[in-house]
């Protein structure tokens, strides 16, 4: 049973024993974050059953990195999963996502198909897509948590503080609700050697009142090229005869 109900310090709980649970939702959320929420506690009740009862805070029902404890870390990344392949089964969003070209009309896209929202689809797409892309999550003391699709090499990373020469950040602090794509210089995002002879697109939306998404990817791959080919010139190794 899923009651939709006003809750304090948390975005939604399960209380169940034997086979039956009761799910309490928060009546607060957008509807796309509760549908994520009812699967996130549906996936503690179906991996986790005995133990369940404790209440999900919202910085928890999301694909992040940002708790101290490993077991809980671990716990609610399982039933973020669950509810990421119930609402966004892997054989219909492979077959949405084949042939799509990356940009943020796809995230958008798939919002809409999957009733879900930004964040959840775009963290879907980053870990499904063939392109080397980027989502990051920034809050008030900076970079929260991140995800690199596999086609990002080793040493990329999302900087620390989000910078204001981004224009999309700028936008968003404007009130500007258009979320556009725009092109910047790559260290504005990338935390990695020489990105400053590189450019990347970046589009930001917010989450709540002081905390943002960034979604990053590469229109022109010759960042992502040269890197690969530095780092496989250090994996060579000439032979050495004594």
């Amino acid at each position: 049973m899923v009651k939709v109900r006003p809750l304090r310090g948390c975005e939604a709980r399960i209380i169940g024993y034997g086979d039956r649970a009761v799910i309490s939702v928060n009546s607060a959320s957008m509807t796309e974050r509760r549908r994520f929420s009812i699967g996130h506690e549906l996936g503690h009740w179906i991996k986790h059953r005995g133990t369940v009862g404790n209440l999900c805070k919202k910085e928890l029902i999301t694909a992040n990195r940002t708790s101290n404890s490993r077991n809980l870390l671990g716990r609610e990344k399982i039933a973020n999963e669950y509810a990421s392949e119930l609402l966004m089964p892997e054989y219909l969003f492979a077959r949405f996502i084949r042939g799509a070209d990356i940009s943020f009309d796809v995230i958008q896209s798939i919002k809409e198909a999957f009733g879900v929202s930004l964040t959840a689809a775009a963290i879907r797409f980053v870990n499904s897509c063939d392109y080397p892309v980027i989502l990051a999550c920034y809050g008030p003391n900076g970079r929260r948590w991140y995800h690199k699709s596999k086609q990002v090499p080793q040493y990329f990373y999302p900087v620390r503080v989000i910078s204001h020469e981004s224009p999309g950040f700028c936008r968003i602090l404007s009130n500007n609700e258009k979320y556009e794509a725009h092109e910047v210089d790559s260290d504005i995002w990338i935390d990695a050697l020489g990105a400053e002879k590189y450019e990347v697109m970046e589009v930001i939306w917010p989450i709540s009142r002081d905390s943002f998404m960034v979604f990053l990817w590469w229109a022109d791959e010759s960042q992502i090229v040269d890197q690969i080919e530095e780092e496989e010139k250090v994996d060579i190794v000439e032979p050495t005869f004594r």
